[in-house]
């Protein structure tokens, strides 16, 4: 998912067949999605995982 101003804010993992549109245009009438924020993923990579290279690519650090 990005935001308006196309800035990473999280990622949809799963969605009811309505939502299997969404990837072409935007609705809100029947399309439902579960979506995780992207500073939760960001928290996982790190300290689950240990993966602070990634994080710090995904993020821009130099």
């Amino acid at each position: 998912m990005v935001n308006k101003a196309n800035e990473f804010i999280g990622i949809i993992f799963d969605g009811n067949i309505q939502s299997l549109v969404l990837d072409c245009i935007f609705s809100d009438k029947q399309a439902r999605a579960v979506s995780v924020d992207s500073a939760a993923i960001s928290e996982a990579l790190r300290k689950i995982y240990d993966a602070n290279a990634l994080v710090d690519e995904l993020e821009g650090a130099k």
